[in-house]
């Protein structure tokens, strides 16, 4: 019988971040073909208040190298990544169940992984422990000569940089919107306000807002990378919708960005939402596509038989 190999295992800690970035960089790498994190997405992530580094991440070493990592966010979301030499071991399993029984404790009703298309490793594992097929997301991008054009708003409607005290506002535009087809726990101001206005290296004076007579209707916040102004959140009130107020934003979030030195713009969608048409309408393009998959945690969480694992409806 082969010797297994010795492994470290243990929380992951602040000093941890950068080989959490190259681990997560080779996933990208063979998945997607490009990173899609950067460090700076790590670090906010950690410092949200109701993410509790020590009891909500597990990390596995060997000989000091970090060969696999995992996450529960504060909202369900569970980020498992192994190096590819490291998979087939069990190690994805003794993860996902370490942090299920994490959410248990902290009474999560479901918790969610992204699955990217083509992973059908990935896939099996995640049915076998009895996940359901949520919803399909898309990562689009603006590529460099491609430009969203601007709309002619109606009369008391307008659109400019983001101010601190329009921070209460803004939040409450996005909970709302997202609320109408997001059914996850509920995001705290607090939460948000750490890992957008407080990110690490960031910058909200990139972000738009859109107001009516004053009032903040719509927001754009926009993250900077390298050489993407990647929209994490875009949110128009329901009243003030159907008048060109998003893709105002839009238009204007991208230029302000080509201005500071990004070339491309970025942001992504899932089948809840039913803005897919929109953005690809505007100029945008698919990049990659994943597969939200959720494990009901309240009812039975025990592995369901594959006759069990048709998807509900993705289309909300």
């Amino acid at each position: 019988m082969t010797d297994q190999p010795a492994l470290e295992r243990r929380p992951l800690t602040p000093p941890d971040a950068p080989a959490v970035l190259d681990l997560v960089t080779g996933h990208d790498r063979e998945f997607f073909g490009e990173p899609l994190t950067d460090l700076e997405d790590i670090l906010a992530a950690w410092q949200v208040p109701a993410f509790d580094l020590s009891r909500d991440s597990l990390g596995v070493w060997h000989e000091g190298a970090l060969v696999a990592s995992a996450e529960l966010g504060p909202r369900g979301r569970l980020e498992v990544v192994v190096a590819a030499g490291w998979r087939g071991r069990g190690l994805e399993a003794e993860l996902e169940a370490g942090l299920e029984a994490r959410a248990r404790e902290r009474g999560l009703a479901a918790v969610d992984q992204y699955v990217p298309e083509g992973d059908d490793v990935g896939l099996q594992r995640v049915q076998s422990r009895g996940y359901r097929l949520q919803h399909t997301g898309w990562l689009l991008r603006l590529d460099p000569d491609a430009t969203i054009a601007g709309r002619q708003l109606p009369t008391g409607y307008q659109v400019r940089p983001f101010r601190p005290e329009d921070a209460t506002a803004a939040f409450t535009v996005i909970v709302e919107a997202f609320g109408e087809w997001d059914s996850g726990p509920a995001r705290s101001f607090a939460d948000w306000e750490a890992e957008s206005l407080h990110r690490p290296g960031g910058d909200p004076a990139g972000f738009r807002v859109a107001t009516h007579d004053g009032a903040v209707v719509g927001v754009c916040v926009v993250l900077d990378s390298e050489d993407e102004a990647w929209v994490s959140q875009l949110a128009t009130h329901r009243e003030h919708r159907g008048r060109g107020v998003a893709q105002q934003l839009l238009a204007e979030s991208y230029a302000a960005a080509r201005q500071r030195g990004l070339t491309r713009g970025g942001l992504s969608t899932d089948s809840r939402t039913g803005a897919l048409d929109l953005y690809l309408r505007l100029g945008m393009r698919v990049q990659h596509t994943v597969h939200n998959w959720s494990l009901a945690l309240a009812v039975d969480a025990r592995p369901a038989s594959s006759a069990g694992l048709a998807p509900v409806a993705v289309d909300r």
